[in-house]
């Protein structure tokens, strides 16, 4: 492994918590050999054998769920009862991707004599299969360590890939874990190599080596779109689970105690460190002032603090540059004549990353209504009408989630349509996510779609074999 070593820091005190190896290019590439080797191995067992294989992982990580979810909060900052949740949801993806695996190569018989064209069909028969596409480069946030690596290692996997793995070097302990049970599990050595260093060097390595068939990503869009462009060129196959800027609406006719709820999880769970948090409210003028109360009860009684108590509900940011990009947030909206409705209050002398659970009233000219904002920052925009509230929603680069609170489902519906989004979710919070449906969003916030059996699709190529009869 590498000589140096890369600090893994616990954001809720600023202290080390591990380290994980600073490789070098040489390394990365021993790495990527590594797994290229393993795809026999790993193809050498059956489709069913390689579902028990999952099964056991997923077995492994309950009987671990404890120190799997304290080791994602101290690395993460992960208030603990929502990493315990996260640990459960990571064993219900390996065990969904078992399931899921047997229908991916049922394939297809096709009569060829329903074609009239080419000629000679009648003595002709195809089948349509799916064959690994071989190493996929796989690289997480650090929002989900547990669950974004089992949607990206389980379903290549399953398939019969290899995997290099890339953490990001603010969170990879519990990944590593998780990628030694599969090791335990019976997947042979290469079947998941795992790979921490430069991010750039091993990404440009992912987009060149010859040796690596897919990138899967999960981040930024600036990062994900440009490593993207650079891997087409090369003829490789990419999924990017990117940005969002999710917008929620609540209508007039809504429930207010129901949208407001709603609102607060879906902004502040996690600090709202999240692609698919609530990033924008978008709120009929009507009741906005109604709405505005209910909303800041709720805020207030927000616990901010340490995240190995159960009762947190918010805890710090990954790091001391988000915070200053928070507070640069906030300038920029009081530049722009927002209103800060309330602000709260965060640990007094801690050295942990903690910024305060803040809302602000205001327009598009704020950053934060443009910009996807990692950070417990809810920006409120009021609106006269449901045109309006879809032009607003529809104003960024984004569209993964949104949300509409209303109790007319028709209405509701036809406002559905009209928003560019991956996912619309009525009456209930855009944090929501179905690991064995497509999940994933239009415009910057993504290329193709993540889920248990969407994910193996994608991670396999369709072959036609055609046979002529005597």
């Amino acid at each position: 492994m590498g000589e140096s070593t890369i600090e893994v820091i616990n954001p809720a005190s600023g202290r080390a918590v591990g380290t994980v190896p600073d490789l070098t290019l040489e390394q990365v590439r021993e790495a990527i050999d590594g797994s290229y080797s393993a795809l026999g191995a790993v193809q050498s067992f059956t489709i069913a054998e390689r579902a028990s294989m999952l099964r056991s992982v997923s077995q492994r990580i309950l009987a671990s769920a404890d120190d799997l979810a304290s080791t994602m909060t101290r690395e993460a900052g992960r208030p603990l009862t929502s990493s315990k949740g996260e640990i459960a949801r990571t064993a219900q993806i390996f065990d969904l991707v078992a399931s899921d695996l047997r229908s991916v190569f049922e394939g297809e018989f096709v009569p060829l004599e329903a074609y009239e064209y080419p000629k000679g069909n009648r003595k002709r028969i195809a089948f349509v299969t799916r064959e690994p596409v071989g190493v996929v480069g796989t690289i997480t946030p650090f929002n989900f360590p547990a669950s974004s690596f089992a949607h990206k290692v389980a379903p290549a996997l399953a398939v019969g890939n290899t995997v290099v793995h890339k953490p990001t070097a603010l969170a990879p302990l519990t990944q590593l874990k998780i990628a030694a049970m599969v090791k335990e599990a019976g997947f042979p050595e290469g079947s998941v190599s795992f790979v921490t260093g430069k991010s750039s060097m091993i990404g440009k390595e992912f987009v060149e080596n010859p040796k690596v068939s897919m990138i899967s990503f999960t981040g930024s869009e600036t990062v994900g779109l440009d490593l993207a462009g650079k891997a087409v060129a090369k003829g490789k196959r990419v999924i990017m689970e990117l940005g969002g800027s999710d917008a929620q609406i609540v209508l007039e006719d809504a429930d207010l105690d129901r949208a407001a709820e709603a609102a607060v999880f879906g902004r502040f769970d996690y600090a709202g460190q999240f692609c698919n948090s609530t990033k924008r409210l978008i709120v009929r003028a009507e009741i906005a002032a109604k709405f505005g109360e209910k909303l800041t009860e709720r805020v207030k009684r927000l616990k901010v603090g340490d995240p190995m108590e159960l009762d947190t509900s918010v805890g710090p940011l990954i790091t001391r540059e988000a915070v200053d990009s928070m507070r640069e947030f906030v300038a920029d909206a009081r530049r722009a004549g927002a209103r800060v409705v309330y602000e709260g209050s965060v640990p007094a002398g801690t050295a942990g990353y903690f910024f305060p659970p803040t809302v602000i009233h205001g327009d598009r000219t704020m950053r934060i209504a443009r910009e996807e904002v990692f950070g417990p920052i809810l920006p409120v925009i009021e609106v006269k009408s449901d045109e309006e509230a879809v032009a607003e929603a529809n104003s960024t680069d984004y569209g993964l989630d949104a949300a509409i609170f209303s109790r007319d489902f028709s209405r509701a519906f036809r406002i559905a349509s009209k928003l560019k989004a991956g996912t619309v979710i009525i009456n209930d919070t855009t944090r929501l996510r179905w690991d064995g449906l497509p999940f994933g969003g239009v415009k910057k916030s993504g290329i193709g779609r993540e889920g248990t059996k969407n994910t193996m699709m994608e991670m396999t190529e369709p072959k036609i074999v055609e046979y002529t009869l005597d």
